[in-house]
C-alpha cells in the first residue's frame, strides 16, 4: 500500500467507528424511547442501528479486501438526558450530517489521489447515507410539526410509525 493509500484506509477506518458510535447511539435512543412508550419511535431507532451496523459492516470487510486491518474502538460514552422526541430527533440528524460530511471528504480525497476502487466503494455508501438522511430529516420534520400542533408525544409517535411502515414497504 502507498503512503496515500495507508492514510485513506486510516480515515476509512475512522468512518467504520463513526458507524459503529452511531449503532450504539441509536440503540440507546431506542431505549429511551422504550422506557417513555414511544414504540413508533423506538422501533425506527432500533432499524437505524441496524442500518448503521450494515454500514460498519460494508466498511470493515472493504478494509480486509483491501489488505487493511480494520480496527473498532472503544466507546465513549453516550448522554442519555433527552428532554423530548423532537430533541432526540434533531441530535440524530446532526450526527447523521456529520457521517455524511466525513464520507464527502473521503471521496474528495479518493477522487483527488485516483483511487477508483475505493471511491466508487465510498459513492454506493453515500447513496445509502443519503436515503438514510431523507427518512431521517422528514421523521423530525414530522415531529417538529407535531409539536408546534399541540399533538402529545405518543399521538407523535403513533404517526411517524405509520411513516416508518410506509417507507419501508
Amino acid at each position: 500500500m502507498s503512503m496515500a493509500t495507508q492514510t485513506m484506509m486510516q480515515k476509512l477506518n475512522a468512518q467504520m467507528n463513526l458507524e459503529f458510535y452511531a449503532s450504539n447511539l441509536h440503540l440507546h435512543l431506542s431505549a429511551w424511547c422504550s422506557e417513555k412508550s414511544l414504540t413508533g419511535s423506538a422501533t425506527f431507532f432500533r432499524s437505524q442501528a441496524q442500518s448503521n451496523v450494515t454500514h460498519m459492516m460494508r466498511v470493515f470487510n472493504f478494509l480486509k479486501a483491501v489488505g487493511a486491518n480494520p480496527v473498532v474502538k472503544a466507546l465513549d460514552g453516550i448522554n442519555e438526558n433527552y428532554s423530548s422526541l423532537e430533541e432526540l430527533f434533531q441530535k440524530t440528524l446532526e450526527e447523521h450530517e456529520q457521517r455524511c460530511t466525513t464520507l464527502n471528504k473521503l471521496a474528495d480525497e479518493a477522487r483527488a489521489q485516483h483511487d477508483i476502487i475505493t471511491l466508487k466503494f465510498l459513492r454506493d455508501m453515500d447513496k445509502e447515507q443519503q436515503q438514510d438522511g431523507m427518512l431521517l430529516k422528514t421523521l423530525a420534520d414530522e415531529i417538529h410539526n407535531a409539536r408546534q400542533a399541540g399533538l402529545r408525544p405518543e399521538q407523535a409517535d403513533r404517526h411517524l410509525l405509520d411513516l416508518v411502515t410506509v417507507q419501508h414497504h
